[in-house]
């Protein structure tokens, strides 16, 4: 007689699905069920069998994701928080790349659909309301890293983007700035909208009228900041928040190419928290939006969601993080 996962959740009048974890050793289960399931397990023969796992249950033990580009340091992050916790839990990771097109996405999707992934992990969608024909059809859970839940039918996991973009602008207003600029991202990304709303938030609680003129457009690279740059000095801006790390490095790099002094007469502030900007001089004030940890808890959640739980969205709090581009202005 075959001895399956069933026969010891019923010996041990436990689920499936605890059993399952309990052979795992997911620290989830108490370590006095853990026991009884193992010692259950021994005494029956159970032999687990990856072949007939995935036969049976139609999984691959691989996690499908789907991100705009591996070489924006952002996703990188995110990505390789992903492959830590997948690689955790005994499972594999196939990466697929849009280069930011939202129909890119979607036949990404669908490919990676066809290599039967248990789950799909999509980092900084340009789909968004395209998805909506897809997902009630959609054999694997979805789970959206950094974009908000779509028609329900997915699962969300992403930093409270907004929150850290009024962090950043209510950091320069409290040492003194009210010129205060803003770079945004890509036009089609989730986040530029957010971070821009933050940012409009901050100053509206401060009693100041936004200057649209300081709202400047941007797609997340460096050249952005630079093209920004001659803008922010013709409006007699003191201070910019940026849609990211990489433009805001664009602006300081533009900033000290012109011999200005930052950040005496011109405070910068980054969002993402990446490794490069504590090698920069001066160091990048920012905000950290935990990206590792976003990948890892994308994984959890999908997890979850691949046996059968009903998983709740995660949202992190951004954090600011104080260093020395970011300065009272020089009046």
């Amino acid at each position: 007689m075959t001895v399956s996962i069933r026969t010891i959740a019923e010996k041990a009048q436990v689920s499936p699905s605890t059993v399952s974890r309990a052979l795992r050793d997911d620290p989830r289960i108490s370590a006095e069920t853990r026991a009884l399931v193992q010692t259950l397990a021994r005494e029956l023969g159970y032999v687990p069998s990856q072949v007939a796992r995935s036969l049976v249950l139609r999984r691959t033990h691989t996690l499908g994701v789907v991100a705009t580009t591996v070489a924006d340091p952002y996703v990188s992050q995110v990505t390789a928080g992903i492959e830590q916790a997948a690689a955790a839990a005994g499972y594999t990771v196939l990466l697929a790349t849009s280069n930011g097109s939202a129909e890119q996405e979607l036949r990404a999707i669908d490919t990676l659909r066809q290599r039967q992934v248990d789950a799909l992990l999509v980092v900084s969608s340009r789909a968004g309301e395209l998805y909506a024909s897809l997902l009630p059809n959609l054999e694997q859970p979805l789970v959206t890293i950094n974009s908000p839940r779509i028609d329900g039918h997915n699962y969300s996991v992403r930093t409270d983007t907004a929150q850290g973009s009024w962090l950043a602008t209510q950091h320069l207003l409290e040492l003194g700035h009210h010129r205060i600029a803003f770079i945004g991202g890509p036009p089609a990304g989730h986040s530029s909208a957010q971070r821009r709303a933050g940012y409009l938030a901050a100053l509206a609680q401060a009693g100041l009228a936004p200057d649209h003129r300081l709202l400047l457009p941007g797609a997340g690279e460096a050249d952005d900041g630079r093209r920004a740059f001659p803008w922010l000095m013709d409006l007699g801006a003191t201070g910019v928040v940026c849609y990211n790390d990489l433009t805001a490095l664009g602006v300081l790099a533009a900033a000290l190419d012109a011999g200005l002094a930052v950040p005496q007469e011109l405070s910068i502030v980054g969002i993402d928290n990446l490794p490069v900007g504590t090698l920069v001089r001066p160091q990048l004030t920012t905000v950290d939006q935990r990206t590792v940890e976003l990948g890892q808890q994308a994984v959890a959640v999908a997890l979850a969601a691949i046996q059968g739980e009903e998983p709740a969205d995660v949202v992190l709090e951004s954090q600011l993080v104080v260093r020395a581009s970011t300065g009272e202005p020089v009046l």
